[in-house]
């Protein structure tokens, strides 16, 4: 189970609870943090005149610590804190002296579990060493960058904008939302990011977001309109991974977008014949594995050149041939190619034990075939709606391992009829974009346009509700870039239209993409 954790004020005993799976022992699954018995915290929550160094919290159950030289932190940083516990109270102590008139939050990051389900929460703890508590507040809301979706137990802190010392910080809840609490008036330096390794920084490998200008100045409790969008760094660009598939395919895959790929096996090219893009981070190479055990792969790109080891166990080196159509629906629409993909190179074809029929009266359907990599293409004559029975027969497909595996199956040629048609009023953007086109929860088109006077029209769209997505494309290289937190980089922004547009067969209908604040 998902764990969330939230932010604790021990004055109001406002706990996180998330169970993980556990043993049954009986009874109900505890699902809830040890509770601070607030009466009882010696000094009490939100002290003023605070001049000791130690602060005892008895809890409502017995519990264990986790990694509390790490986890738990003073704001600000002023002085180390260390943790014991007896029984079920927790002494926390440290050796430093405290600023005066300074208000300081301890923050159990996750520190406090129970025993058997290991719920724990983020706890604060709140005292003034002057007699007065800073009291203003902030409240923002983190969500995806590229899906606008909130993000949870995403870390929101504040530094100073001069030495970048730790002010505050807090973590957002299921809704996204993070309220920062007795803070005093200024100016700081806000980020949000998941603080993977709870060392309250963003690391590079981990995600954050920021405004573009990073500095947030508070006069008095404010909550911000517009959120944070937190967004995955760019990663650095290598081979990620390389796996076998029976009978003839090494499957490449990478970090980042592979372009003009070159390939090696053990320091010899591969013919760029055998291979081909599945999508822009994966890569099939055909390779006939008989003489292979062991050995390297590499791929070069303009970008990056990578290297990995490969192993080939003798039972993965042989597999049937298997024919598929492209279309995992068996359904192809009247500008789309008719055609089959093999797990195997192509070598050749025997069209005498291919055959293309009607389903209802069995009558032969002519066709022309043409193959290339582990492509096959058919030319057949097309109109109205029309069924198709194919049949290939056992060895129908020579390939560079063997022979192909028999299949037979009806597939569909739509005619535009079965379609309908959007035409896009995308003239309110300037610059080029990348339309998404999203049915349901389905992206099925997606789109690098410039924008113009003239309507852009999205054809052969199956009947159902669709919504968009517009990605503006500063850098016009036809994708979404994200960010980069060193430069201050912001990902490229993405305007969400959530309202459906019903799309009917043989209809056109007519839409308007405006951009707007409701709409980002």
């Amino acid at each position: 189970m998902a764990r969330y954790g939230y932010l604790v004020f021990l004055s109001s005993l406002l706990l996180a609870s998330c169970a993980q799976v556990g043993t049954i022992t009986g009874g109900d699954q505890d699902t809830s943090a040890p509770k601070p018995i607030d009466g009882k915290v010696n000094p009490p929550n939100a002290s003023v005149n605070f001049t000791g160094n130690t602060v005892e919290i008895p809890f409502d159950e017995y519990f264990t610590l986790s990694s509390p030289g790490t986890s738990i932190q003073m704001v600000p940083p002023h002085a180390t804190v260390k943790a014991s516990m007896h029984q079920k109270t927790l002494t926390l102590t440290w050796d430093e002296e405290l600023r005066s008139n300074t208000t300081y939050a301890i923050y159990l990051n996750k520190t406090v579990r129970d025993l058997s389900e290991r719920n724990d929460s983020i706890m604060q703890y709140v005292f003034s060493t002057g007699s007065v508590l800073d009291s203003t507040r902030l409240s923002v809301s983190v969500v995806d960058a590229y899906t606008n979706a909130p993000i949870a137990e995403s870390v929101v802190a504040l530094y100073d904008p001069e030495s970048d010392g730790l002010i505050n910080f807090a973590q957002t809840d299921r809704s996204g939302k993070a309220n920062l609490t007795y803070l005093r008036p200024g100016t700081y330096k806000i980020i949000a990011f998941k603080d993977e390794n709870k060392d309250l920084l963003p690391q590079a490998t981990e995600e954050v977001g920021f405004f573009a200008d990073s500095l947030i100045t508070i006069d008095s409790t404010t909550t911000l309109s517009t959120p944070i969008r937190q967004f995955t760094p760019v990663v650095k660009a290598e081979l990620a991974s390389v796996e076998f598939a029976a009978p003839a395919t090494f499957l490449l895959k990478t970090t980042s977008e592979i372009v003009d790929p070159v390939v090696s096996i053990d320091g010899v090219s591969v013919d760029s014949n055998q291979y081909f893009l599945e999508d822009e981070t994966t890569l099939h190479v055909f390779m006939d594995p008989s003489e292979l055990i062991s050995g390297e792969i590499a791929l070069t790109t303009p970008e990056f050149s990578d290297t990995l080891t490969f192993r080939i166990p003798e039972a993965k080196k042989t597999g049937k041939v298997l024919i598929q159509p492209t279309e995992k629906s068996k359904t192809f629409t009247p500008s789309q190619a008719f055609t089959f993909r093999l797990n195997d190179l192509i070598k050749g074809i025997d069209t005498s034990l291919i055959h293309l029929s009607n389903p209802d009266d069995s009558t032969d359907i002519p066709y022309e075939v043409s193959f290339a990599k582990n492509t096959l293409t058919f030319d057949v004559k097309r109109g109205s709606t029309q069924e198709i029975l194919v049949e290939f027969e056992k060895e129908a497909i020579e390939t560079m391992t063997g022979n192909s595996e028999a299949f037979r199956g009806t597939i569909t040629l739509n005619s535009a009829k079965k379609y309908g048609v959007i035409s896009l009023d995308i003239s309110s953007y300037t610059n080029q974009i990348l339309l998404q086109v999203v049915k349901g929860k389905d992206l099925v088109r997606e789109l690098s346009i410039t924008p113009s006077a003239e309507r852009y029209s999205l054809s052969e769209l199956l009947p159902g509700d669709y919504t968009f997505k517009v990605i503006r494309d500063e850098n016009e290289n036809g994708k979404w870039d994200t960010g980069e937190l060193s430069t201050r980089t912001l990902p490229e922004q993405i305007d969400h239209y959530s309202t459906q547009t019903k799309v009917r067969a043989n209809w056109e209908v007519e839409v308007e993409l405006v951009p707007s604040t409701e709409e980002q």
